[in-house]
C-alpha cells in the first residue's frame, strides 16, 4: 500500500443463493485489489524492486521482451556444487549460484524446469507434483446499458455463496484505480466491465463442454441473481451485455498447503521453492513464503559465514487440504470472517459431496 500499488477501498458484499430472495449484503471491512490487476501490480513491484537494490548485488534480468533470456531450467556441477539456469534453446546460462529459489507451483511447469537438474533437483521436483489446484472459468462482459440501475449501482465485488454455478461477481470499472465513484454514481459515465468467475465444481465438470453452454449458464445466473433478470431476454434488453472473453484457468486456487512451513528447502543442494500453496490460497500468502525462504536464505549464508553448519535442517514435509473457515472457490479472504459459520458448513458439504463421488468412481 506504502508504494500504491494496493488499495483497501473496494466495497466487498455477499450473496446467499439459498436464500428466500437473495440479495447483496456489504460487508463492514472492503476488500484489497491492486492497482491495474494482477499482472501491471506484479511489474511495478519488480521494478521497484530493481531501483530499490540497484547497486547492491542484485541483478534483475528480464524474460520479456527479451525472449533470448526466458530461463526454463536448471541444473547443477557437482564438481564445484554450483547451480546454473539454462535459457530457452540454452541461448546463454546464469550462474554459477549457491541457491536457486523457485515460486511456481505447477507439475506441467515445475517438472521440465527441474528434470535437467537430476538427482540433486529430484527430491523437489518429486515433491512438487503434490501441488494441486481447483478450475475456473472467468466470463467477462461490457454492459452496454443500464448504467443507472440499482442492481449495477450496487455491486462492486460481490461473493455468491451455495450457487452451483458462479461463486464471485465484480464490476471492475469501480475499482479505486479506474475511476472516482461517488455513492455508486460514474462520474465519467464509463461502462460497467464486469467478471463473472464460476464455481470451481462447474468448471471442473463442463472444462470439456461446449463454450457456448458454459457461457450461457453463466450468463442465465448473472442475470437471476445479480441483475434482477428473471430471462436471458430480459438481461439482454436493459442491459445489452457484450461477450468480451470466456477464459479457462487450469490453475484456479490450491487445494493443498504444505505442512508446518512456510516454504520449501532442500538443505543438501541449497534448493528451494515458494509460493501460495506453501501457506494459504491468497496473494499475501504468497509473499509470506516468499519472504520467508528468502531470511531462511540469509540466516543461513550468515551462520556459514561464521562457521556454523545450519544443513540438518530439511523442509520437504507432507501435504495437508486447505482447512480455513473462510476460504471459498477463488481463495482465503479476511472480509468473510461474518460468514466464516456459513462458509464452513458449505465446504463440510462439498467435502461430502466430494467423497460420495470419489467413492462411485472406485465402485465402477
Amino acid at each position: 500500500q506504502e508504494l500504491g500499488l494496493v488499495s483497501n477501498q473496494f466495497e466487498v458484499s455477499v450473496l446467499n443463493a439459498k436464500d428466500a430472495h437473495p440479495t447483496m449484503t456489504k460487508l463492514e471491512s472492503p476488500g484489497w485489489v491492486g492497482n491495474g490487476g494482477m499482472g501491471p501490480m506484479l511489474e511495478k513491484l519488480t521494478i521497484q524492486t530493481r531501483e530499490e537494490f540497484a547497486g547492491q548485488g542484485l541483478e534483475h534480468v528480464s524474460g520479456f521482451p527479451e525472449v533470448e533470456h526466458q530461463v526454463t531450467s536448471t541444473h547443477r556441477d557437482e564438481n564445484t556444487q554450483k547451480w546454473f539456469l539454462n535459457t530457452k534453446r540454452q541461448a546463454c546460462d546464469f550462474g554459477p549460484y549457491d541457491y536457486v529459489i523457485g515460486c511456481f507451483g505447477h507439475p506441467k511447469r515445475t517438472d521440465p524446469f527441474l528434470k535437467p537438474g537430476g538427482d540433486a533437483a529430484k527430491p523437489m521436483m518429486e515433491f512438487l507434483k503434490g501441488v494441486k489446484y481447483n478450475q475456473f472459468f472467468a466470463l467477462q462482459i461490457i454492459l452496454e446499458k443500464g448504467l443507472d440501475s440499482e442492481e449495477i449501482k450496487n455491486l462492486s465485488g460481490c461473493h455468491i455463496l451455495n450457487h452451483d454455478v458462479i461463486s464471485f461477481v465484480a464490476d471492475n470499472s469501480k475499482k479505486p484505480h479506474q475511476i472516482e465513484v461517488q455513492d455508486g454514481v460514474r462520474e465519467n459515465g464509463q461502462k460497467p466491465h464486469i467478471t463473472i468467475i464460476s464455481t470451481a465444481n462447474f468448471a471442473k465438470e463442463n472444462q470439456k463442454a461446449n463454450r457456448k453452454m458454459v457461457q450461457d449458464r453463466i450468463m442465465e445466473s448473472f442475470a437471476n441473481l445479480i441483475a434482477k433478470e428473471t430471462t436471458r431476454q430480459g438481461l439482454e434488453s436493459k442491459f445489452q451485455p457484450k461477450i468480451h472473453r470466456l477464459n479457462f484457468w487450469g490453475d484456479g486456487r490450491c487445494v493443498k498447503v504444505v505442512d508446518g512451513t512456510d516454504f520449501l528447502f532442500d538443505t543438501s543442494v541449497n534448493l528451494g521453492w515458494c509460493g501460495d500453496f506453501c501457506v494459504g490460497p491468497s496473494v499475501d500468502s504468497a509473499a509470506i513464503s516468499g519472504a520467508s525462504v528468502a531470511e531462511f536464505c540469509i540466516n543461513d549464508i550468515e551462520k556459514s559465514l561464521n562457521g556454523q553448519d545450519s544443513k540438518g535442517d530439511s523442509r520437504l514435509t507432507k501435504w495437508k487440504a486447505v482447512d480455513s473457515d473462510i476460504t471459498v472457490d477463488i481463495g482465503t479472504f479476511s472480509h468473510l470472517s461474518p460468514y466464516k459459520e456459513q462458509i464452513s458448513k458449505i465446504n463440510l458439504a462439498n467435502k461430502g459431496k466430494l467423497g460420495g463421488q470419489q467413492r462411485r468412481r472406485k465402485k465402477k
